[in-house]
């Protein structure tokens, strides 16, 4: 009886797994925006990471604030930290997707959101190629469920051809940040896979990929309730400065498979259960 008990129970969960795989139709997502420098056209006016330090200390907590959030002065999923954050986004369902962009923005809020960067702000075609924090945008992104999700990338006015992103696990809780750190510069110290980049604390690398755009993505395993921190920037074109543009960010995800396994594994003890049944019969008869 209990190896009958246990066989259902396997099946109820395996054909409940199959049931929630079938209604990703009904996804949904959530996108949060910093509306500092809202309405600044796509090639002008400084990056946030720029101006944030800079011309204006108290960014980014300061009105007019944010908005997706529960108010204005309330930062995405408890963010403390001093790093320029720029936006977030939150996917409740596998198979969920959205985008990262001023016309979301604009779709959602009526605000004409500041998403942009340069052309060489993730990594530069300077002698000594690098990185630089005043133009590296940083976003959070967070999954209700276990999810792969891909991040594409395009620029509005086609001023970049290809992006660099960084996903790091963790969000910044750190108290300092200057917008003049450079990285992505090996040669000056500053590797590719290092954690906390700008000074920041609490974020440990998780991936990286140099040659985004619009077709070639980034993939990764996004873990239920884990926070990640994205820094993108345009890649290996040009100077750090030049060519700003805003961006296009699409993040969609699929379900992560149920292991072969596991359908084995309840096939099997249903059949124990089957067959634990047969003598009893035999002999009652």
């Amino acid at each position: 009886m209990k190896q009958t008990r246990l066989a259902k129970a396997i099946a109820t969960a395996v054909a409940g797994s199959v049931l929630s795989l079938g209604v990703v139709a009904d996804a949904s997502a959530h996108t949060m925006y910093n509306t500092y420098n809202a309405g600044t056209a796509p090639t002008a006016g400084g990056t946030d990471g720029w101006v944030y330090g800079y011309v204006n200390e108290t960014y980014p907590t300061v009105s007019p604030g944010w908005v997706g959030t529960e108010s204005a002065t309330t930062l995405p999923f408890g963010y403390t930290g001093l790093s320029a954050l720029n936006w977030a986004a939150e996917l409740h369902n596998a198979g969920a997707s959205l985008e990262i962009s001023r016309a979301d923005a604009l779709a959602r809020y009526g605000v004409a959101a500041d998403i942009d960067t340069a052309r060489g702000a993730w990594i530069d075609t300077e002698e000594t190629p690098q990185g630089w924090a005043h133009n590296t945008d940083i976003g959070l992104f967070m999954s209700h469920v276990d999810a792969y999700v891909t991040l594409n990338l395009t620029a509005d006015n086609a001023e970049i051809a290809n992006f660099g992103i960084t996903v790091f696990t963790g969000m910044d809780t750190g108290t300092d940040y200057t917008h003049h750190k450079l990285w992505n510069s090996p040669a000056q110290g500053f590797d590719f896979t290092a954690n906390d980049p700008f000074d920041t604390t609490g974020l440990n690398y998780l991936t990286h990929d140099a040659t985004v755009d619009g077709v070639n993505g980034l993939t990764f395993l996004a873990e239920a309730g884990q926070i990640y921190s994205i820094y993108l920037g345009g890649s290996g074109g040009a100077e750090w400065n030049q060519n700003k543009d805003n961006y296009t960010l699409t993040i969609s995800s699929s379900p992560v498979p149920i292991p072969a396994a596991v359908w084995l594994f309840g096939s099997a003890l249903a059949g124990v259960g089957f067959a634990g049944r047969r003598p009893r019969k035999a002999a009652a008869a």
